[in-house]
């Protein structure tokens, strides 16, 4: 009986945490300042290459099930006309509890000179599904308890629906500022039983608005092979908040280290490198404030020069990988 409570209450514990991240939909990422095109497509295009990102995450990694998240960002200018736009593609895939949520998505960026600067207004829009495994819902076997409740789903139940996210991105050749929203159409997925499966009545899925302000600014220092990089990021549903503050030094353009703070939640330690030939590989370890382990992230970014003569090199961002 002990240990069906353990595992009933911790099942409520993995639930709890759901709810509370889907008060802001979105996974979350200690280094965002590395990937903007995650949280607003219009940070796609920044610069004349073509640019890969890859970033995974895992959280609090002594709590079973707790959330996984991956996520696949490929971006590139696109010129129409004599004007160069910007065009990405994102994927996404993050697991929490029995949950699982997944993106296809993409991403087009208008851009004009403004205020000596850039000035990008992005569109996205694709598809988001979810899926539950009910399979995995404990019911303790005791007289308080019963498995006959017909509300509570079974087996496999998944939902899609059309999803889309706007977002505004600015910067000069020091700093940039960007204002984004995502899943602006809201709503609810409706989860049913794959087919083939016997039918059930649907259970809904509330899928939230979610804001992001980020901005930032390269500091040169007195030392000319050193700059500092503070930036943050700002997400909220208009009910919950969560900010990043963070600072990041760079040697010779080639190595960083810093330090990202979410207040009452983490203070997270970030290296990382950039090779000759256009590689760069991040990592952040995230010191929790709550009794729980840490959290890991891995970056991988991949940068390559494509037919820059036909570019405006005025484009270019300020060291975004």
């Amino acid at each position: 009986m002990l240990k069906g409570k353990k595992t009933l209450i911790t099942l409520l514990l993995l639930v709890g945490c759901c709810l509370a991240g889907r008060a802001q939909f979105d996974g979350q990422w200690t280094q965002y300042m590395f990937n903007p095109g995650l949280y607003n497509p219009g940070a796609v295009g920044l610069n004349s290459d073509l640019n890969v990102h890859l970033t995974f995450r895992e959280q609090w990694t002594d709590v079973k099930n707790a959330p996984s998240t991956f996520g696949l960002h490929v971006g590139s200018p696109l010129l129409i006309g004599n004007r160069v736009s910007g065009i990405g593609l994102l994927m996404l895939n993050e697991s929490i509890g029995l949950f699982r949520t997944q993106w296809l998505q993409l991403q087009f960026a208008y851009k004009k000179k403004l205020w000596g600067g850039a000035l990008s207004l992005g569109l996205q829009g694709g598809l988001l599904q979810e899926n539950f495994d009910a399979s995995g819902i404990y019911i303790p076997n005791s007289d308080y308890h019963t498995t006959a409740d017909a509300s509570i789903p079974t087996g496999a139940i998944e939902g899609m629906i059309p999803d889309f996210s706007v977002g505004a991105w600015y910067n000069r050749s020091q700093w940039y500022a960007g204002l984004s929203c995502s899943h602006v159409l809201g709503g609810n997925i409706n989860l049913k039983q794959k087919e083939g499966e016997a039918e059930t009545e649907g259970t809904r899925f509330n899928v939230t608005r979610t804001l992001y302000l980020t901005g930032g600014y390269n500091i040169q220092l007195r030392n000319p092979l050193l700059s500092l990089q503070p930036s943050l990021l700002v997400m909220s549903d208009l009910v919950a908040v969560q900010t990043d503050l963070s600072a990041i030094v760079r040697y010779t353009e080639k190595y960083w280290g810093g330090l990202d703070f979410r207040p009452g939640s983490a203070l997270g330690i970030l290296v990382g490198t950039t090779f000759d030939f256009g590689l760069s590989i991040g990592y952040s370890y995230d010191i929790t404030m709550t009794p729980t382990s840490g959290s890991h992230e891995v970056f991988i970014g991949y940068r390559k020069k494509i037919d820059t003569n036909r570019f405006n090199k005025k484009q270019k961002s300020i060291r975004i990988l």
